[in-house]
């Protein structure tokens, strides 16, 4: 994390139980470790001899007291208090009842959310700055800019466009962080931290996306099994012009390549993406996206073929993505596995020709899917010894 925060019982700490840390980075400011003297805790100066600090020591004897010994585990922690290279990933701070701080690693997958975090909230002539629950700032629209508002997901030009054309007490969302990860530990603020420590591959992830959707942060020592497959074809459809029906195939295709659905969790497509509409009675709107059903059948069949319920805002017949859910953005995929999944979507050839694949991938922990294989076979053998 690039911002240190003070634990509440030892400033010299320099970051919160659950904070996520990373190769190189300062967890214990060394200046402001607590002297204690040594006829109270003489073991205070067993990791200076072990790191073979003489200075430490030295100075120790000498004044008869030496550096509270804070650390509970420093396999990922130099005597200098830095995060050590050994640390694959990103680790964990975790802090004991007696505030004794060590390191976790990463566990083969960790996945998190994104989530609001900054809202601006229409008030009149005015808008009114939200970090979650708290007022941080109220401006007018003349003073909406890169330097007053967030614009990473939302443009200053963007929000001005929003204001003039909403309701007061309407809000828009202008920042999200990583939260509600499977491990625990905690959220992830601001796009410096979230790239620090998960990278910009991750960052794109969780822009590209919808918000609340699931976002895996770290894989690592997993294995992709092909799970499921399926395929279906544009084909030529006279009454709808072949080449946008083909154009929005492909689309759809790049709207879920990738998509990762962590178990027993559902998830949208990409929310970037653009379709062409075609002009359509049957519609509400008067318009639909055509050329996303047959894209749409081979995801539904690959992902239903394993058990998952029927996708909301999809349909079982050929006509498979229902009017007025946009493709990705609105259609909701169900993992009910025990595992991640990742769907790879492509498409090959062009016009009604054009070839929609959809390939489903099972992400499994090496570690522990070996043990629980290794288990299992144990289990089956001791079974099947004690009927011979």
């Amino acid at each position: 994390m690039v911002t240190a925060q003070s634990t509440a019982n030892d400033t010299s700490i320099n970051l919160k139980n659950g904070s996520t840390v990373v190769s190189g980075d300062m967890l214990i400011d060394q200046t402001k470790v607590m002297k204690v003297p040594l006829a109270s805790n003489p073991m205070n100066i067993l990791r200076p001899l072990k790191n073979r600090d003489i200075v430490t020591v030295f100075n120790s004897i000498i004044t008869a007291s030496a550096p509270n010994d804070i650390i509970k585990n420093n396999s990922y922690i130099t005597a200098d208090g830095h995060i050590s290279s050994k640390l694959n990933g990103p680790g964990i701070v975790e802090l004991d009842a007696d505030n004794k701080v060590s390191i976790k690693a990463p566990t083969s997958m960790v996945w998190g959310h994104k989530l609001p975090y900054i809202t601006a909230i229409k008030n009149g002539d005015t808008l009114t700055i939200k970090q979650k629950d708290k007022t941080i700032k109220t401006i007018k629209e003349s003073d909406i800019n890169n330097d007053t508002v967030p614009t990473d997901y939302v443009t200053a030009e963007n929000l001005k466009t929003w204001m003039n054309s909403s309701q007061d007490g309407s809000n828009i969302t202008l920042d999200y962080y990583l939260g509600d990860f499977n491990d625990k530990r905690n959220g992830v603020y601001g796009k410096e931290n979230i790239t620090r420590d998960f990278g910009n591959e991750t960052y794109g992830y969780m822009r590209n996306y919808t918000p609340g959707a699931p976002v895996m942060v770290y894989e690592h020592n997993a294995t992709e099994t092909n799970v499921s497959s399926a395929v279906s074809t544009v084909e030529y459809l006279p009454e709808y012009p072949t080449e946008i029906r083909a154009s929005n195939a492909k689309e759809f295709a790049v709207g879920w390549n990738n998509t990762i659905i962590p178990p027993h969790s559902a998830a949208h497509g990409k929310e970037n993406v653009t379709f062409t509409s075609i002009a359509e009675s049957g519609a509400a709107s008067g318009s639909a996206t055509h050329g996303v059903c047959p894209p749409g059948r081979s995801l539904r069949d690959a992902i239903m073929a394993l058990g998952n319920p029927l996708p909301v805002g999809m349909s079982g017949a050929e006509e498979a993505i229902l009017y007025e859910f946009r493709p990705t953005a609105d259609v909701l995929v169900t993992n009910n596995g025990d595992y991640p999944i990742k769907i790879v979507m492509w498409t090959e050839g062009e016009n009604g020709d054009t070839k929609i694949y959809t390939t489903i991938y099972e992400l499994k922990d090496n570690a522990t899917y070996t043990n629980m294989t290794t288990n299992q076979t144990i289990k089956e053998n001791s079974t099947d010894n004690s009927t011979t």
